[in-house]
């Protein structure tokens, strides 16, 4: 299986300012700082999956 992008972790921030974008007019400050984080991790953590799945013994 090939070796996951070095450049998925880096999307997160973009990630991040989208889903900011996208959902600002719906929710208040404090929801829109918990979903931003959020979805600024799920590049991390899809990385660290990716890697750890495929990891060769």
């Amino acid at each position: 299986m090939p070796k996951p992008p070095a450049w998925i972790p880096f999307t997160g921030p973009v990630a991040a300012g989208v889903t900011a974008g996208l959902a600002a007019p719906h929710l208040g400050f404090w929801p829109l700082v918990l979903v931003a984080t959020l979805m600024g991790l799920v590049p991390v953590v899809g990385y660290q999956l990716w890697k750890r799945a495929h990891h060769e013994r």
